[in-house]
């Protein structure tokens, strides 16, 4: 199964090793139709922009996930508050990927304008640096 992950799963991240045995394809962003938040600065949680508009493509990563792996990820994932969803891609591909319920942003800061879960990563540790 190919899917598209765009927090933590990602290489080198914290919870990287949970798709391990994963394929690695290459890193891809999504169509501009998606809304990223920080929950806790922990990870990230993608919702489709409201009816499509003002949305951000989002950085992430696309892996070929064996199918004794789908469950373990899944159940992960859900503990988190998130869902298997539909993911299209800027180049008009569409593929599995995870997806959050809006109800679970409010309240996080919106992260979109960053792109992507690593550079809002990279920009703490730049702010933790400038304040040290």
């Amino acid at each position: 199964m190919v899917i598209f992950v765009n927090g933590e799963l990602m290489q080198g991240l914290s919870m990287h090793d949970l798709i391990k045995g994963a394929q690695y394809i290459k890193e891809t962003i999504t169509a501009p139709i998606y809304r990223l938040y920080s929950i806790d600065d922990r990870y990230p949680a993608m919702v489709m922009a409201p009816e499509f508009e003002d949305g951000y493509g989002i950085l992430g990563e696309i892996y070929d996930v064996p199918d004794f792996l789908w469950p373990s990820l899944l159940a992960n994932e859900r503990r988190l508050g998130l869902y298997p969803g539909p993911i299209w891609l800027s180049d008009g591909h569409g593929m599995r990927g995870i997806l959050s319920v809006k109800e679970l942003c409010q309240g996080y800061p919106d992260i979109s304008s960053y792109g992507g879960w690593r550079a809002y990563r990279k920009s703490l540790d730049i702010t933790k640096h400038d304040n040290s």
